[in-house]
């Protein structure tokens, strides 16, 4: 097979495999979405064949997608031993593996950064709209106690022994900076418990 053919089989499994991938992205039809806007009844054994189906096509997209750059890989490296008078298949996916080991290693480590990065992004989103909508609206973590021992784990804040409600509510206050945001929010005019138009976290 000639080194063009194989570019071809190439070009085509990528583009089976972006076809697959471009597939699984759309999650659900606009009727449904709709449905579920309106809080209309939804078939949730079809939700999740959906889903598994989804995955699945990501799965064949990915698979795809890895032959097509083996294919161009290899093509490479053997016109690569052409040029130097070279002729050894086995040397030739010897360093395909090492190419592909070196990438899969690489998006790996990128998978577990983009992992601990979002955990800690999302975290300390989370944590300031959390503080800035108790004091803009007068709310009472108080009154939620499943939500004080979350928040509390968040903040790795324990209960001590002798802790009352009051006191353990006003540690994870101050470590929210609650104080703050209501002094803040008075110096733009934007008084606990008053509506406002648009509700946008303090930069």
């Amino acid at each position: 097979m000639n080194y063009y053919e194989r570019e071809i089989i190439g070009w085509l499994c990528l583009l089976v495999g972006f076809f697959f991938i471009a597939k699984s992205v759309i999650a659900r039809r606009d009727r449904a979405q709709m449905r579920e806007l309106l809080g209309l009844s939804t078939d949730k054994v079809k939700r999740f064949r959906n889903f598994a189906l989804q995955r699945l096509e990501r799965v064949v997209g990915f698979l795809f997608c890895l032959v097509g750059i083996g294919l161009h890989i290899y093509i490479a490296v053997r016109k690569g031993q052409k040029e130097e008078g070279v002729n050894d298949p086995a040397e030739a996916l010897g360093v395909i593996s090492t190419y592909l080991a070196i990438a899969v290693v690489f998006m790996l480590l990128v998978v577990v950064f983009m992992h601990w990065l979002m955990t800690l992004m999302s975290r300390r989103i989370f944590l300031d709209n959390l503080a800035y909508l108790m004091a803009r609206q007068n709310y009472r973590i108080a009154d939620d106690p499943d939500l004080m021992r979350q928040i509390g784990d968040m903040l790795g804040e324990p209960r001590r022994p002798d802790d009352t409600v009051e006191s353990y509510t006003a540690r994870l206050e101050g470590k929210l900076r609650l104080d703050e945001i209501r002094a803040a929010l008075l110096e733009r005019g934007k008084l606990p418990g008053l509506p406002v138009e648009d509700d946008e976290p303090l930069p």
